[in-house]
Protein backbone atom coordinates (compact mmCIF):
# COMPACT_ATOMS: atom_id res chain seq x y z
CA UNK A 1 0.00 0.00 0.00
CA UNK A 2 1.70 3.13 -1.53
CA UNK A 3 -0.66 5.58 0.01
CA UNK A 4 -3.84 4.65 2.38
CA UNK A 5 -6.08 7.40 1.09
CA UNK A 6 -5.91 10.37 -1.52
CA UNK A 7 -8.29 13.08 -2.21
CA UNK A 8 -7.84 14.81 -5.50
CA UNK A 9 -9.95 18.43 -5.82
CA UNK A 10 -13.00 17.06 -4.06
CA UNK A 11 -16.25 18.70 -4.57
CA UNK A 12 -19.65 18.42 -3.26
CA UNK A 13 -22.68 20.51 -3.88
CA UNK A 14 -26.06 19.83 -1.85
CA UNK A 15 -29.28 21.44 -3.01
CA UNK A 16 -26.72 24.26 -4.71
CA UNK A 17 -24.80 24.82 -1.57
CA UNK A 18 -21.16 24.09 -1.78
CA UNK A 19 -20.21 21.30 1.09
CA UNK A 20 -16.58 20.78 -0.09
CA UNK A 21 -15.01 23.26 -1.92
CA UNK A 22 -11.49 21.59 -3.82
CA UNK A 23 -9.93 19.29 -1.45
CA UNK A 24 -6.86 17.47 -1.80
CA UNK A 25 -5.51 15.11 1.05
CA UNK A 26 -3.50 12.91 1.39
CA UNK A 27 -3.09 10.12 4.10
CA UNK A 28 0.00 7.87 4.41
CA UNK A 29 -0.09 3.89 5.58
CA UNK A 30 0.06 4.27 9.72
CA UNK A 31 -0.68 7.97 9.68
CA UNK A 32 -3.55 8.78 12.56
CA UNK A 33 -5.49 12.11 11.45
CA UNK A 34 -7.97 13.86 12.95
CA UNK A 35 -10.80 15.76 10.95
CA UNK A 36 -11.95 18.53 13.05
CA UNK A 37 -14.14 21.54 12.40
CA UNK A 38 -17.15 23.07 13.12
CA UNK A 39 -20.74 21.40 12.29
CA UNK A 40 -21.23 21.59 8.90
CA UNK A 41 -18.23 21.99 7.92
CA UNK A 42 -17.82 18.69 5.51
CA UNK A 43 -16.57 16.29 8.03
CA UNK A 44 -18.93 13.75 7.63
CA UNK A 45 -19.20 14.01 3.83
CA UNK A 46 -15.78 13.91 3.21
CA UNK A 47 -15.77 10.06 5.34
CA UNK A 48 -18.44 9.09 3.17
CA UNK A 49 -16.90 10.19 -0.31
CA UNK A 50 -13.42 8.41 1.19
CA UNK A 51 -16.08 5.31 1.64
CA UNK A 52 -18.05 5.30 -2.07
CA UNK A 53 -21.49 5.83 0.15
CA UNK A 54 -21.28 9.69 -1.62
CA UNK A 55 -20.43 10.56 -5.10
CA UNK A 56 -18.67 13.77 -5.58
CA UNK A 57 -16.87 15.47 -8.28
CA UNK A 58 -12.65 15.26 -7.86
CA UNK A 59 -10.87 11.38 -7.34
CA UNK A 60 -10.72 9.24 -4.58
CA UNK A 61 -8.66 6.26 -3.81
CA UNK A 62 -8.59 3.99 -0.85
CA UNK A 63 -5.97 1.49 -1.04
CA UNK A 64 -4.75 1.83 -4.78
CA UNK A 65 -8.63 1.06 -5.43
CA UNK A 66 -11.72 3.39 -6.54
CA UNK A 67 -14.38 3.63 -3.72
CA UNK A 68 -17.15 4.39 -6.28
CA UNK A 69 -16.31 2.34 -9.37
CA UNK A 70 -14.95 -0.58 -7.13
CA UNK A 71 -16.77 -0.35 -3.85
CA UNK A 72 -16.34 -4.13 -2.54
CA UNK A 73 -12.40 -4.00 -3.57
CA UNK A 74 -11.76 -0.61 -1.56
CA UNK A 75 -14.00 -1.46 1.39
CA UNK A 76 -11.95 -5.01 2.14
CA UNK A 77 -9.41 -2.99 3.31
CA UNK A 78 -11.07 -0.60 5.49
CA UNK A 79 -13.36 -0.88 8.60
CA UNK A 80 -16.43 1.93 9.57
CA UNK A 81 -17.60 3.16 12.72
CA UNK A 82 -20.73 5.45 11.89
CA UNK A 83 -21.46 8.54 14.14
CA UNK A 84 -24.68 6.85 14.37
CA UNK A 85 -25.56 3.11 14.14
CA UNK A 86 -28.25 2.02 11.12
CA UNK A 87 -31.58 0.43 11.92
CA UNK A 88 -30.54 -2.71 11.30
CA UNK A 89 -32.87 -5.56 11.48
CA UNK A 90 -30.98 -8.60 12.13
CA UNK A 91 -30.45 -10.23 14.66
CA UNK A 92 -27.10 -9.44 16.59
CA UNK A 93 -26.37 -13.36 15.96
CA UNK A 94 -26.90 -13.16 12.51
CA UNK A 95 -24.61 -9.52 11.83
CA UNK A 96 -21.26 -11.26 13.77
CA UNK A 97 -22.05 -14.77 11.39
CA UNK A 98 -21.88 -12.12 8.62
CA UNK A 99 -19.02 -10.13 9.92
CA UNK A 100 -16.53 -13.11 10.33
CA UNK A 101 -17.51 -14.28 6.97
CA UNK A 102 -16.94 -10.97 5.05
CA UNK A 103 -13.93 -10.26 7.25
CA UNK A 104 -12.73 -13.86 7.22
CA UNK A 105 -12.16 -13.88 10.74
CA UNK A 106 -12.91 -15.82 13.95
CA UNK A 107 -15.99 -15.01 15.47
CA UNK A 108 -13.74 -15.48 19.13
CA UNK A 109 -11.63 -12.40 17.53
CA UNK A 110 -15.32 -10.26 17.40
CA UNK A 111 -16.74 -12.07 20.89
CA UNK A 112 -13.33 -10.87 22.88
CA UNK A 113 -13.50 -7.06 21.62
CA UNK A 114 -17.02 -7.06 22.58
CA UNK A 115 -16.30 -8.51 26.02
CA UNK A 116 -14.04 -5.77 26.32
CA UNK A 117 -17.20 -3.25 26.49
CA UNK A 118 -19.30 -5.66 28.26
CA UNK A 119 -21.11 -6.87 25.74
CA UNK A 120 -22.07 -10.62 25.66
CA UNK A 121 -23.09 -11.71 21.52
CA UNK A 122 -24.17 -15.03 22.55
CA UNK A 123 -26.61 -13.74 25.09
CA UNK A 124 -27.68 -10.86 22.97
CA UNK A 125 -27.57 -13.50 19.62
CA UNK A 126 -31.35 -13.22 19.07
CA UNK A 127 -32.03 -9.85 19.56
CA UNK A 128 -32.48 -6.88 16.89
CA UNK A 129 -29.91 -4.70 16.55
CA UNK A 130 -32.52 -1.95 16.09
CA UNK A 131 -33.55 -3.13 19.67
CA UNK A 132 -30.40 -2.14 21.22
CA UNK A 133 -29.53 0.89 23.05
CA UNK A 134 -27.63 3.52 21.36
CA UNK A 135 -24.95 2.58 23.18
CA UNK A 136 -25.08 -1.04 23.11
CA UNK A 137 -25.58 -0.72 18.74
CA UNK A 138 -22.69 1.86 19.31
CA UNK A 139 -20.29 -0.97 20.97
CA UNK A 140 -20.86 -3.65 18.84
CA UNK A 141 -19.89 -1.45 15.80
CA UNK A 142 -16.57 -0.30 17.38
CA UNK A 143 -15.80 -4.20 18.47
CA UNK A 144 -15.97 -4.85 14.84
CA UNK A 145 -13.69 -2.18 13.83
CA UNK A 146 -11.47 -3.11 16.44
CA UNK A 147 -11.63 -6.98 15.79
CA UNK A 148 -11.00 -6.40 12.11
CA UNK A 149 -8.00 -6.71 10.36
CA UNK A 150 -8.22 -3.95 8.20
CA UNK A 151 -5.49 -2.03 7.56
CA UNK A 152 -7.62 1.15 7.34
CA UNK A 153 -9.61 2.62 9.82
CA UNK A 154 -12.27 4.94 8.85
CA UNK A 155 -14.80 7.00 12.41
CA UNK A 156 -16.98 9.52 12.20
CA UNK A 157 -17.68 10.38 16.11
CA UNK A 158 -17.23 6.78 16.73
CA UNK A 159 -17.87 7.21 20.90
CA UNK A 160 -20.78 9.80 20.57
CA UNK A 161 -23.17 7.24 21.98
CA UNK A 162 -20.13 5.68 24.40
CA UNK A 163 -19.76 6.04 28.24
CA UNK A 164 -16.62 7.22 29.74
CA UNK A 165 -15.31 3.72 30.33
CA UNK A 166 -16.57 2.58 26.82
CA UNK A 167 -14.64 5.34 25.00
CA UNK A 168 -11.74 4.56 27.65
CA UNK A 169 -11.55 0.81 25.87
CA UNK A 170 -12.13 2.27 22.70
CA UNK A 171 -9.40 4.66 22.58
CA UNK A 172 -6.73 1.88 24.58
CA UNK A 173 -7.59 -0.53 22.02
CA UNK A 174 -7.03 2.19 18.77
CA UNK A 175 -3.41 2.62 20.71
CA UNK A 176 -2.93 -0.66 21.28
CA UNK A 177 -3.48 -1.88 18.22
CA UNK A 178 -1.21 -3.73 16.03
CA UNK A 179 0.31 -3.61 13.00
CA UNK A 180 -0.52 0.11 13.27
CA UNK A 181 -3.50 1.39 11.49
CA UNK A 182 -4.11 3.98 9.34
CA UNK A 183 -6.89 6.28 10.92
CA UNK A 184 -9.11 8.91 9.73
CA UNK A 185 -10.89 10.01 12.57
CA UNK A 186 -13.61 12.79 12.85
CA UNK A 187 -14.27 14.16 16.35
CA UNK A 188 -14.98 17.14 18.32
CA UNK A 189 -13.59 15.46 21.70
CA UNK A 190 -9.72 16.32 21.30
CA UNK A 191 -9.05 15.30 25.02
CA UNK A 192 -9.63 11.91 23.75
CA UNK A 193 -7.26 12.46 20.86
CA UNK A 194 -4.41 14.58 22.13
CA UNK A 195 -2.70 10.94 22.88
CA UNK A 196 -3.87 9.30 19.37
CA UNK A 197 -3.54 11.51 16.30
CA UNK A 198 -0.19 12.61 14.77
CA UNK A 199 -1.98 15.03 12.50
CA UNK A 200 -5.15 17.37 12.38
CA UNK A 201 -7.03 18.36 9.66
CA UNK A 202 -9.30 21.58 10.07
CA UNK A 203 -12.46 21.80 7.38
CA UNK A 204 -14.28 25.11 7.66
CA UNK A 205 -16.49 25.77 4.82
CA UNK A 206 -15.81 23.22 2.84
CA UNK A 207 -12.17 23.68 2.65
CA UNK A 208 -9.08 22.67 4.56
CA UNK A 209 -8.16 26.01 6.82
CA UNK A 210 -5.38 23.26 8.61
CA UNK A 211 -3.13 20.81 8.05
CA UNK A 212 -0.47 19.74 10.19
CA UNK A 213 0.88 18.12 13.25
CA UNK A 214 -1.31 17.98 16.12
CA UNK A 215 1.10 20.17 18.90
CA UNK A 216 1.00 22.71 15.78
CA UNK A 217 -2.62 22.63 16.05
CA UNK A 218 -2.37 23.05 19.74
CA UNK A 219 0.30 25.78 19.81
CA UNK A 220 -2.22 28.43 17.06
CA UNK A 221 -3.92 30.58 19.26
CA UNK A 222 -8.06 30.45 18.93
CA UNK A 223 -7.63 27.44 16.61
CA UNK A 224 -9.15 24.99 18.30
CA UNK A 225 -11.82 27.01 19.28
CA UNK A 226 -12.87 28.29 15.89
CA UNK A 227 -12.91 24.46 15.24
CA UNK A 228 -15.51 23.22 17.20
CA UNK A 229 -13.57 22.41 20.26
CA UNK A 230 -13.76 23.08 23.82
CA UNK A 231 -10.80 24.88 25.53
CA UNK A 232 -11.53 22.42 28.06
CA UNK A 233 -10.83 19.51 25.75
CA UNK A 234 -7.68 19.97 25.48
CA UNK A 235 -6.61 18.42 28.35
CA UNK A 236 -4.40 15.19 28.05
CA UNK A 237 -7.18 11.85 27.60
CA UNK A 238 -6.65 9.60 30.90
CA UNK A 239 -8.12 6.24 31.29
CA UNK A 240 -10.62 5.96 34.60
CA UNK A 241 -9.57 3.71 37.30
Amino acid sequence: MNVAIELRDLRKDYDGRAVLRGISLTVQPGERVALVGPNGSGKTTLLRAVLGFVRAEGWVRVDDHDPWRDHAAAMRSVAYVPQRAPALPAPVGELVTAWAQLRGAPRTALESAARSFGLDVHALGGVRFSALSGGMQQKLLAAMALASAAPILCFDEPTANLDPEARAVFLDALMARAPRPTILLSSHRMEELRDLVDRVVVLADGEVRFDGRLDSFLAEPGLAGASGVARGALLPFRSPQ
